[in-house]
């Protein structure tokens, strides 16, 4: 990793430099998204008892987890604010901030993945709800 931050840094073309970054961060990110799912599938078969049948990795979500799950699964989305699933699951969540830690644990586990927006300054009223893409 120390060996391609060099490689960024020899890079003089500026416009050479960004692209090859970008490439860098979305194969970091890939890296990321495949060393949380090996590690969430090792973290649920350490848990599993070897009398009880296979769980599919569902299952082996926490009840809140696979409630909002099912929630984005319901609707047939790609991508969804964290709103719109609040208020569908407003009676299970009493606050977005109760139903914030089932969303981190879905995103660690890469069904889903926070999308950053662009917001231009001096638009009137409140910031947008953040946007996941759904990666099921």
């Amino acid at each position: 990793m120390h060996d391609e931050a060099e490689r960024l840094l020899r890079i003089q073309d500026d416009f050479e430099r960004f692209r090859a970054a970008t490439r860098l961060l979305v194969d970091l990110d890939d890296l990321i998204l495949e060393i949380s799912r090996i590690r969430n599938e090792s973290a649920s078969r350490m848990q599993i008892s070897p009398v009880a049948p296979a769980a599919r990795p569902d299952e082996a979500l926490p009840d809140d987890a696979r409630a909002v799950l099912a929630c984005i699964r319901r609707t047939g989305v790609t991508r969804f604010r964290r709103r719109d699933v609040f208020r569908r699951l407003a009676r299970r969540f009493k606050t977005v901030a109760a139903m914030l830690p089932a969303l981190d644990l879905l995103e660690a586990a890469g069904y889903i993945r926070k999308v950053e927006t662009v917001t231009e300054p001096g638009q009137p009223g409140r910031r947008r709800s953040p946007e996941y893409e759904v990666r099921l």
